[in-house]
């Protein structure tokens, strides 16, 4: 990127932040000054560590800039103060002195970024931009979860309204012990469509929906029949042959001599409730992905990406024998398995070639970084995406990381992921590989069983590869 690119990406990211400057040499303080107004909405200037640190506790700062060797308090005692008051707070170091005790100090209180003196202008630039693009993606990723929180707010606002509504309309009907409906009350009739003429005499077969089958209407007769309540939800058809969900209590009347004389059955229609929690599941979802797209965008992916693994993801959950609640929370938690790269440096993150291994061992840490970013959630599906973010480089033999794990303690999210990312990951061009030909997939895959992979998803993925090309092709960049 060229100087007066990156000043402007630089002025553009940077707005907004608030600087505090802690510097002892005046004229080093004020050159810096300068540089640093023109760069940053706000900055404070300290003479020493005590001076920092009493402006510090006085309001809030997205950076701060500091030199180690200072009268009354050096940087960092300061620092480490700082650090008390906010552990995440982004700080870049500033000395003259190589003290490796002092610097060793401070790599422990969390400080990543240092500049020794004298400091060119150009290599403060590129530190600056690398802290500030780390703090502006946090903002940003801070304000699409606190949206994302706010709608799921919203959303449960809602059902739980709708809740009430329902809770305030009951449907009643009652059945001879032939099965056939002897009484329906008006809400039933405005429910079903029919009219009470319509209903009368006739066997609740009229209502049956297909997607309930024998056996559940013979166990629900054997339960009420052994004069037992029997309670659960039905899919009914209207009479304009569209769905209603009832969920609905069953009760045998028995006679003074404990024989069944009819069934009463009182029922709520929760047909809205359903609609509205698959709308909450597609918001979720949607929101999810968007934010997973954005995370792509950084490392120059595109957004096909996650939607690609999210579908190879959920057909490996259908595979699998997944329960359908799990196969939605795998499907709309996958699209986060790479949401840490956020807190990858550009260097690395974007670097069109091998990395070497320092750099490969910091871009490790985006599976912790994710996993950190949703793991305090006890939403089910951010749950879910923390699982993913963790676990989807573990591989099967123990040998990936961020924690060794082998076998089935990987979690089965972790384990389909893992498939589904490489195997998207091999037949797509990236910054620093071109696509492999589908034989050559096919090869490598079979060749990490048991390795790489669970054993049993790439026999899965195998005996259905022409459904996963299917979806590659459906989804190509």
């Amino acid at each position: 990127m060229k100087p007066n690119e990156m000043m402007t990406l630089l002025k553009t990211r940077a707005k907004g932040l608030r600087v505090l400057y802690v510097e002892d040499e005046k004229l080093l303080r004020e050159n810096n000054k300068i540089l640093f107004e023109r760069i940053f909405s706000e900055v404070e200037i300290a003479v020493d560590g005590a001076e920092g640190l009493h402006l510090y506790q006085k309001k809030t700062y997205d950076i701060v800039i500091s030199d180690i060797l200072m009268p009354i308090m050096n940087g960092v005692t300061m620092v480490k103060k700082i650090k008390e008051i906010n552990k995440h707070q982004a700080v870049i170091i500033t000395s003259a002195c190589d003290d490796s005790r002092n610097l060793l100090e401070l790599i422990n209180l969390g400080v990543a970024q240092f500049l020794l003196k004298p400091i060119k202008t150009e290599q403060m630039l590129d530190v600056i931009f690398e802290v500030v693009t780390n703090v502006y993606n946090q903002i940003k990723l801070d304000e699409c979860t606190l949206q994302l929180k706010q709608e799921l707010l919203h959303q449960t606002t809602l059902l739980e309204q709708y809740k009430e509504v329902v809770d305030l309309s009951t449907i009643v009907t009652k059945t001879d012990i032939s099965g056939e409906i002897i009484y329906v009350n008006d809400i039933f009739c405005q429910t079903s469509g029919y009219t009470m003429d319509e209903l009368i005499s006739q066997k609740h077969n009229l209502l049956r929906h297909i997607d309930m089958g024998e056996e559940f209407y013979n166990n629900l007769w054997k339960t009420i029949f052994d004069k037992k309540p029997w309670s659960g939800q039905i899919k009914n058809l209207n009479k304009n042959g569209e769905y209603f969900i009832t969920d609905a209590t069953i009760k045998p009347i028995l006679d003074e001599f404990g024989e069944i004389i009819e069934f009463i059955s009182i029922s709520h229609d929760v047909t809205p409730m359903y609609d509205l929690k698959e709308e909450i599941l597609q918001t979720q979802h949607e929101m999810l992905s968007l934010l997973g797209e954005a995370g792509e965008t950084r490392s120059q992916e595109t957004g096909n990406h996650v939607k690609r693994v999210a579908k190879f993801a959920k057909l490996l959950g259908e595979l699998y024998g997944l329960h359908e609640d799990q196969i939605q929370l795998l499907y709309s938690a996958t699209p986060m398995h790479d949401i840490g790269k956020i807190g990858i440096p550009d260097a690395i993150l974007l670097k069109p070639a091998k990395l070497d291994p320092d750099e490969y061992e910091v871009m490790k840490t985006h599976s912790t970084i994710g996993y950190n970013i949703m793991k305090h959630s006890n939403r089910p599906l951010l749950q879910a995406a923390a699982i993913v973010a963790n676990e989807h480089h573990e591989k099967w033999d123990g040998s990936g990381y961020p924690n060794s794990l082998a076998g089935e303690d990987i979690h089965i999210y972790g384990r389909i992921v893992a498939l589904a990312d490489v195997f998207d990951a091999l037949s797509c061009e990236r910054v620093y590989k071109k696509a492999w030909p589908m034989d050559e997939i096919i090869a490598l895959i079979s060749n990490e069983r048991g390795k790489h992979f669970d054993p049993s998803l790439v026999d899965l993925l195998m005996a259905n590869i022409d459904s996963f090309i299917e979806i590659k092709l459906n989804y190509a960049d």
